[in-house]
């Protein structure tokens, strides 16, 4: 029985590596766990999977993953082209490099097996090794810890990549001073019930939006209803406009040790294009304020966005690598939904070669972590570097999926990590229910807590 692949996500996804429209028909015949048939069109295609090296793909996902990589496999016959991840689509290639290390396979045999079973290529899959080698001593399971998540949806202006939850600021006033005080008592609340449950604290990152859009009262309220020490604690000051040394003195005196400071592009025609209300001097400007405050900086940069060429893009990155920030976040441009380039057509053409400057100009930093999303320019991927000992715990756990994340606030999502299960919670998007429904939302989520951390008590 043939399946067309456009009734079955997973399969689909593949098929959008090729074509963003007009994607031609496609059909998979399962024969067995290691024989598929794929018909594009008409054109039939047999594939046999029996090379021993596909057994490192665990028995319960065999026929999935096969099924994935015939169907990639003869998209690329059809189309002459392959992809940098090859046949994944997941956002966390490095689950599937940890699982061939689990398998018993070396860190240099696993580069070969992503490169042979899934069709990765060869400096995607070595980056792989780099980062779970930066990973070492960093990412471990543990049931007995939580990372807190807490987001702020607002901002100065909302960027035309932007598909958070985030409103401007200048509109909310009112609205904001009602969710920051709901805010506050989620984060209490749910800091106590964990507290309650034995579990500890092992980073905050607050997020958005952008946290430092907040009023300096507001900012002090935030900050003091989460009131931790000696752990990594993030916050997002992502919008240099927004950097003051009065915030950063709050921040500073509140336990914050790590900022970022987000200029996305050093090039001013493309601040403006893309809806970002600051120029690159107060980017400078405030990163020399926070670095004189002595937090940790992490830099973002957007690869790929419109009209920007490779000079320009290596414009930034060797500009952002020369004040040699503690981490620098290099993002491929993703189309995602809820932002105002979803629809536009194309994309930015040079965006590989952008990625591949990168990776070959890391000079003193090392990769630590990465993601891919969906329609994300040239299938590439979001990569985090760091300078040695600095890496980003909150990221390499989140992201890894190894330790619980609670989050707080309109959209956020926690994860809670149950025996290797993720079982996942989101809060409300709409911040206007948020706040009429807070009472009622909050007690769903503590019974959703409880579900999953009682069964130990």
């Amino acid at each position: 029985m043939s399946v067309d692949i456009k009734t079955n996500t997973e399969l689909f996804d593949v098929a959008k590596l090729f074509y963003i429209d007009d994607c031609p028909n496609v059909f998979l015949t399962v024969l067995d766990e290691r024989n598929f048939c794929v018909d594009i069109d008409g054109v039939l295609t047999s594939y046999t999977y029996s090379d021993n090296f596909y057994n490192v793909i665990p028995l319960a996902h065999r026929v999935q993953r096969l099924s994935k990589i015939a169907v990639y496999d003869a998209l690329c016959a059809y189309t002459g082209r392959s992809m940098p991840w090859g046949a994944l689509t997941g956002v966390r290639p490095t689950k599937l490099f940890y699982e061939c290390l689990r398998a018993g396979y070396g860190a240099q045999d696993a580069v070969l097996l992503m490169q042979k079973v899934y069709r990765v290529s060869y400096s995607r899959a070595e980056i792989l090794d780099k980062i779970v080698s930066a990973q070492r001593d960093k990412v471990f399971y543990s049931d007995d810890y939580f990372n807190l998540y807490v987001h702020v949806p607002y901002c100065t202006t909302r960027c035309s990549y932007c598909s958070f939850v985030s409103m401007p600021i200048d509109k909310c006033k009112e609205q904001s001073k009602m969710y920051v005080k709901l805010l506050c008592d989620e984060i209490k609340q749910s800091i106590d019930f964990l507290a309650s449950r034995g579990k500890k604290l092992l980073s905050v990152y607050i997020g958005g939006g952008t946290p430092t859009a907040l009023g300096d009262n507001q900012l002090v309220d935030l900050l003091s209803s989460i009131n931790v020490s000696g752990v990594e604690y993030t916050c997002e000051a992502g919008r240099p406009d927004t950097v003051t040394k009065e915030k950063c003195i709050i921040m500073k005196e509140h336990g914050v040790n790590r900022i970022c400071v987000n200029p996305q592009t050093l090039n001013e025609y493309t601040l403006k294009k893309i809806g970002r209300s600051h120029s690159v001097k107060q980017f400078f400007d405030a990163y020399d304020c926070a670095n004189s405050m002595g937090f940790d900086i992490n830099c973002d940069l957007i690869a790929g966005l419109e009209d920007e060429s490779l000079d320009d893009f290596v414009h930034s990155f060797n500009g952002i690598k020369a004040l040699v920030p503690h981490n620098i976040t290099v993002h491929s441009l993703s189309k995602k939904n809820g932002s105002a380039i979803r629809y536009t057509s194309g994309e930015n053409e040079g965006t590989s070669s952008m990625l591949d400057y990168v990776l070959s100009h890391m000079d003193k930093y090392n990769p630590y972590y990465l993601y891919r999303q969906k329609r994300q320019s040239g299938n590439l991927e979001n990569i985090g570097l760091s300078l040695p000992n600095k890496e980003c715990i909150n990221n390499i756990t989140t992201m890894e999926e190894t330790v619980s994340v609670v989050a707080c606030g309109a959209g956020a999502i926690s994860k809670l990590v149950d025996n290797n299960k993720i079982i996942r919670h989101a809060n409300v998007r709409d911040v206007g229910l948020y706040i009429t429904e807070y009472g009622d939302r909050l007690k769903a989520k503590h019974e959703c807590f409880s579900n999953v951390f009682d069964k130990s008590v």
